[in-house]
């Protein structure tokens, strides 16, 4: 799990759906690309846009999966020969008083 940086002043004026990080995967397995999008996630404030650039065609149903588990949104998925691109906004931060989950310790064993 990685914490949230809050996003720096200077990006308040910016537009909510401009692109903050790119990232170019190459043909590299699913495996690679999941590593390299983690570090992104981590990195950039919540709400924020990345895009991922692809020429692997089985990575789709993977990035699909990885934002419905993230809670991230796929804004928009293009192909251009045979790259394809997906923009991937991360999820917005919580709102104010709103619960946010916790663990349940576990009982302990007699």
């Amino acid at each position: 799990m990685c914490a949230a940086s809050p996003a720096a002043s200077s990006d308040a004026t910016a537009p909510d759906d401009s692109v903050r990080a790119v990232v170019d995967a190459g043909g590299e397995p699913w495996s690679r690309i999941l590593v390299l999008l983690e570090r992104r996630r981590c990195e950039l404030p919540l709400g924020s846009v990345l895009e991922l650039h692809s020429a692997n065609p089985q990575v789709r149903s993977s990035v699909r999966e990885w934002c419905r588990l993230t809670g991230s949104t796929l804004l928009a998925e293009e192909e251009t020969g045979d790259v394809s691109a997906y923009r991937i906004k991360l999820p917005p931060p919580p709102v104010h008083g709103t619960p946010t989950p916790f663990p349940v310790p576990k009982p302990e064993s007699p």
